[in-house]
């Protein structure tokens, strides 16, 4: 019996730790690309920017919620719908797309500093919510390069603002929900939105 004593504690303490919730485990970037936990919103916009830049299409998925949707603009989708596909646009779909346009930018000869650059800067009239709590919202004026991109070339940039409906999990951590993809205020033509320029790769 006292054989026996060892081992049923060892499986007690097993199927306790077994059971037992898991904090989750985010992408270790190394030393290349700058990460952060994302214990606030704001942070979550950073480290999509350099997961971005650094063409990680693990971090930039951590980035984004599993009920991640993409919305484009009303006005891209009347002007290009016929010739891109902007509907049910899901964290699946994101992935796909992003990986399409990570592998093209490798292909346009620059240096790997040079193949993709994004900006998000805070929209002044529009400030980030004080201390949030379970959703926020966070608006973005951006411009993003994908080297050799018809829609989004060094030459001619993807602008445009986003909206970004944050969400909080039972950790304390943020994701992003859903991004909302705008014109920029005045637009005139002569340039494209992100939505636009990573549909083409759809």
């Amino acid at each position: 019996m006292k054989r026996l004593l060892p081992i049923a504690t060892t499986i007690v303490f097993l199927a306790c730790s077994f059971f037992e919730p898991r904090e989750p485990e985010y992408p270790d970037p190394g030393e290349e690309i700058p990460w952060q936990q994302p214990y606030a919103p704001q942070t979550v916009v950073t480290n999509l920017e350099n997961a971005m830049e650094g063409r990680s299409i693990t971090m930039s998925m951590a980035c984004l919620d599993s009920s991640f949707v993409f919305i484009a603009d009303g006005a891209d989708t009347t002007e290009f719908g016929g010739s891109f596909d902007f509907g049910d646009w899901t964290y699946e779909v994101e992935q796909n797309t992003l990986m399409n346009i990570y592998n093209f930018v490798q292909g346009s000869g620059l240096s790997r500093d040079s193949l993709i650059a994004v900006t998000m800067t805070v929209v002044p009239e529009l400030p980030d919510p004080v201390a949030p709590s379970d959703s926020a919202v966070l608006w973005r004026d951006y411009e993003i390069v994908a080297a050799g991109c018809e829609y989004a070339d060094w030459q001619n940039p993807a602008r445009g603002r986003i909206k970004f409906t944050m969400l909080e999990d039972d950790y304390g951590l943020w994701f992003v929900g859903k991004w909302n993809d705008y014109r920029p205020e005045g637009y005139s033509g002569g340039y494209y939105t992100w939505g636009v320029a990573k549909a083409s790769f759809r």
